[in-house]
């Protein structure tokens, strides 16, 4: 019981917990937004949505860890002057990764279903704006707020235990 406490308490505080959740609470969302919109409500898109969501989380923090995020962070460091005095880093960092990856999932999701989409372009433009002005709000407005919420209440509710802390069910064996 103590380890399976511990990993715990070391998952909740570990850095990589929070974005890690952020992007599977929003592939969840944007993934069940584009699948209802074209094929509706059914217990056969429901469950194939369950069959390649795990693929699409890796696929999504891959992307956004080994390409868009690299690819954003040397934009900022390019053009400094244009990107931080208009825009906060805190606005423009998640939503020039949010617009690469839309760019890069349409791409992918028009490809895929192209019995859909007859004329291509016109097909991924659509869906690159449908999914664009849907996750930018959700994000910043939703998702992102509500993650880090909940993590710092649980943070503060369970503090971080560390091997030389002396553990309250320790104490209390000995009284």
């Amino acid at each position: 019981m103590k380890l399976q406490k511990h990993f715990f308490n070391k998952l909740l505080h570990h850095p990589d917990t929070p974005v890690w959740t952020l992007i599977c609470t929003m592939v969840a969302i944007m993934a069940s937004y584009n699948t209802v919109i074209r094929y509706g409500f059914s217990e056969k898109m429901f469950f194939r949505l369950l069959i390649v969501y795990p693929l699409i989380v890796v696929f999504i923090y891959c992307l956004r860890t080994f390409v868009t995020l690299p690819i954003v962070l040397k934009l900022h460091n390019y053009f400094p002057n244009i990107i931080k005095i208009n825009v906060p880093v805190q606005v423009s960092i998640p939503l020039l990764v949010i617009w690469f990856n839309v760019s890069i999932m349409m791409l992918w999701f028009t490809i895929i279903h192209h019995a859909l989409y007859p004329h291509f372009l016109i097909g991924y433009i659509g869906n690159w704006i449908k999914t664009f002005f849907v996750a930018v709000p959700i994000f910043f407005f939703v998702t992102k707020p509500l993650i880090f919420n909940m993590f710092d209440l649980l943070k503060a509710k369970h503090p971080l235990i560390t091997s030389d802390q002396p553990n309250k069910s320790d104490n209390n064996v000995d009284a």
